[in-house]
């Protein structure tokens, strides 16, 4: 009977440390995508930004 509950007990803990790192790997495959999403916007904004400028430079030099 005590080996009965040995396993069980074993195999809740294994479980549970399969759910953990499980969770783990979760969390941070969702950290490297959030961090390449936020590289991606910071990108586009600054190139949006050069894009404008540049724009406004063929404008200007167009009214000359």
């Amino acid at each position: 009977m005590t080996f009965q509950s040995d396993c069980s007990l074993l195999l809740g803990t294994g479980v549970q440390l399969v759910v953990s790192c499980s969770a783990i790997e979760a969390q941070v495959i969702f950290e490297i995508l959030f961090a390449l999403v936020a590289g991606q916007l910071a990108i586009f904004g600054q190139l949006r930004g050069e894009i404008y400028l540049w724009r406004i430079r063929l404008f200007l030099r167009s009214r000359r």
